[in-house]
């Protein structure tokens, strides 16, 4: 059996396997027995991509690898024996009827027997009115039976049947088509969701030229393995996320950014896979390949979770089938005063249901797939909705407002005989061998200003403090100002330049040398230039309060917020008081969205309202997010909000077409005399089909 593992973490792994590419008797037996073993959590297959994922208990990897290679060395043959199954007829993917390729073809063939009046036309045609009208009957069935309630889907069918006992085969068949188109319209979006992440997957079907020993040969694109360098031609698609060694290229990135044009990049700087190479020649150097790529993330992202039904949708939803009740009486009463059964027809015929069933998933899944191309992942219509409503943003400042990543801004000496530059090398020196990043931020300097660092004798790192040891014979205390204290170092007197520091909202590293303060080492985490736009564009936006959480000290926290222009930020936070914070505004009323990258931002963006992590962030917290923001920059915060609030007002607006449509279908069919069943069908219905087509308008706006 041929599978190749496209992800695979602790727990969970997902196989792409050719033969589960369609619903078959081997793919349903092949999960039965997967679930069926004790320590698998659950498996299911995505068709559309011919991927088995599998949950399981971590600790039983052993009894999953065994499994995975008895499948490999299996034939089909093998498999059925292996799994029990005796049918192998659907091995073969059989080709769709001709009613799945043409969905409106049956319909539309009805619709027009229905206006030939001949007695072998009408005999011809009521079968197949009742056939094409089965989905219908079957949605209403299944409300009766598991709910025990009539919907808008029984007055359809109570419609269609009555119009086909009286021999009124025009109204029926005008009642179905509408009904059919407007399903197909919504199926029709979902399959342009599911097509826009089939685009994303394209590169890993392509072949890719990659250098193997010296030479430039052609590898499939799932041969690829991270560090290869890759070359792209003009035109190739990139297979690959990495950064250019070679070359400079323009390139499309519209499926990844929603860019709109075309960006020069050169070498030194990041590429995407499934972004196209429009002019120039480049040579990548493989960072993630395949499932980890950032176009494989966003789909692997969007097929695993539903569009789900919005809040806005059900209660809708809900509102129509309380209708249903009132409509039957009031043309039962209208049939039995007037004895006019084309009036009792015209009236069962308004249905304010259907119409909202078929626009309301139209109008959030076209609005997820133009979030897609613009870069943002929103993983349901409820997580859409609830964006649209959220009044306060919190951040997380570590990589969100900030870069995540210290840079050295001033240096301040306090020894006669050690200068600012000898002193920022010495203390670069005695973290030399570590690798967080405020030591690196001081290379980062160091290289800046060209300095030599001495050498570095011996040194011991104490964990959440700082370093002590020996440089280039001086004996030297790096670190916090808590740990020069538990060293006898004083520092009181220094504690005016500490303060200014602090109110510019800076950190400070201590640098002591032979047991006295030495200087000081300002350095900052580099605020994103886009935060203080942003923060002012979503108070514009009616967003009342944004908030920040930081495991900095009051005072910085006090600083950023000011520069920024935040309307209140939270200093000293772990990771578990930042889901407490988050708790204590809920109670207050709130509608939060909180956005993190860290996977100590997990339990913060789990309890949010809406979680949001950033593109660079951890696994983790891409997992607990609701949306994920596939570009580097906070504006896509901005966009996503509004993307959402235009969402929920074409959903609104839909419905509006419906209850006003509908409702001038009613007024004229009560009468009896100013419309007939078939103007009363076409402008019910019809309503379902313009608030659908009204619906798909996002898929039509550039990203």
């Amino acid at each position: 059996m041929d599978f190749q593992i496209r992800h695979a973490m602790p727990g969970r792994i997902r196989l792409h396997v050719p033969l589960l590419a369609y619903p078959s008797m081997v793919a349903e037996a092949t999960l039965s027995w997967l679930k069926a073993r004790t320590w698998v959590k659950s498996a299911r297959v995505n068709y559309d991509c011919a991927c088995l994922v599998v949950e399981y208990e971590a600790a039983e990897k052993g009894q999953l690898d065994g499994v995975l290679a008895l499948l490999r060395q299996a034939s089909v043959e093998d498999l059925e024996a292996f799994l029990g199954q005796p049918d192998t007829s659907a091995v073969v993917r059989k080709p769709a009827p001709t009613s799945e390729k043409f969905p409106l073809g049956l319909p539309t063939l009805s619709l027009g027997l229905a206006l030939i009046p001949h007695p072998l036309a009408f005999a011809v045609n009521v079968p197949l009115t009742l056939y094409n009208a089965i989905p219908i009957f079957k949605r209403a069935w299944r409300v009766w039976s598991q709910e025990r309630r009539l919907n808008v889907d029984f007055l359809d069918t109570l419609a269609i049947t009555a119009s086909v006992g009286q021999g009124n085969l025009v109204a029926g068949t005008i009642v179905v088509w509408l009904i059919r188109l407007g399903d197909w319209i919504r199926d029709l979006t979902a399959a342009g969701s599911k097509r826009a992440i089939r685009e994303l997957l394209e590169f890993q079907s392509r072949n890719a030229w990659v250098v193997r020993d010296g030479t430039v040969v052609s590898v499939p694109a799932t041969a690829l393995v991270v560090d290869d360098l890759v070359v792209v031609y003009p035109g190739d698609m990139i297979p690959v996320d990495g950064a250019i060694e070679r070359g400079h290229a323009m390139i499309d990135q519209k499926t990844i950014t929603g860019e709109g044009l075309a960006v020069s990049r050169e070498v030194g700087e990041q590429v995407f896979a499934a972004t196209i190479v429009q002019e120039g020649q480049i040579t990548i150097r493989a960072a993630r390949v395949g499932d980890n790529t950032t176009a494989g993330q966003i789909a692997r992202l969007v097929e695993s979770n539903p569009v789900g039904d919005t809040r806005m949708q059900n209660h809708a939803e809900r509102f129509a089938d309380r209708l249903v009740m009132p409509t039957l009486g009031l043309a039962i009463g209208t049939a039995l005063l007037t004895r006019d059964f084309n009036r009792f027809l015209s009236l069962v015929i308004v249905d304010y249901g259907t119409g909202i069933r078929v626009a309301a998933p139209t109008s959030v899944l076209s609005s997820m797939t133009h979030a897609a191309r613009s870069g943002i992942v929103i993983k349901s219509g409820g997580h859409m909705e609830k964006l649209a409503r959220i009044d306060t943003v919190v951040f997380d400042k570590t990589g969100t407002l900030s870069f995540g990543t210290p840079h050295v801004t001033d240096v301040v000496s306090y020894a006669e005989h050690i200068d600012e530059n000898h002193l920022l090398a010495l203390a670069g020196a005695a973290e030399t061998h570590l690798q967080h990043p405020v030591a690196e931020a001081l290379r980062e300097k160091i290289r800046e200003l060209s300095l030599d660092m001495p050498p570095c004798d011996e040194t011991e790192y104490h964990i959440g403090l700082g370093v002590e040891g020996q440089v280039n014979g001086y004996y030297m205390h790096v670190g916090s100002e808590r740990f020069l204290r538990r060293n006898d170092i004083k520092v009181d007197h220094i504690a005016g330049d500490r303060a200014q520091i602090d109110e510019r909202g800076h950190s400070c590293l201590y640098v002591a040398v032979d047991g006295k303060l030495a200087g000081l080492v300002a350095y900052e985490d580099r605020i994103r230039p886009e935060s203080h736009e942003v923060i002012a564009r979503l108070h514009a936006m009616g967003v009342r309060d944004t908030v920040m959480l930081t495991g900095d000290n009051a005072v910085v926290a006090s600083a950023v917020g000011r520069r920024l222009g935040l309307t209140r930020q939270v200093a000293n936070m772990m990771p578990a008081d930042k889901a407490e914070v988050i708790q204590s505004l809920q109670r207050e009323g709130r509608s939060i969205a909180m956005i993190g990258d860290g996977i100590n931002d997990s339990p913060a963006l789990s309890f949010a309202d809406v979680g949001i992590a950033m593109k660079h962030g951890a696994d983790i917290a891409h997992e607990a997010a609701d949306v994920i923001l596939m570009e580097d920059s906070l504006w896509k915060l901005v966009q996503a909000i509004e993307i959402s609030r235009d969402a929920v007002g074409l959903i609104k607006q839909n419905y509006g077409i419906v209850a006003v449509l509908n409702t001038i279908a009613l007024g004229l069919a009560l009468p009896g005399n100013l419309v007939g069943p078939e103007m009363t069908a076409l402008i019910s219905n019809g309503s379902a089909i313009i608030a659908s087509l009204n619906g798909v308008r996002p898929l039509m706006r550039r990203p």
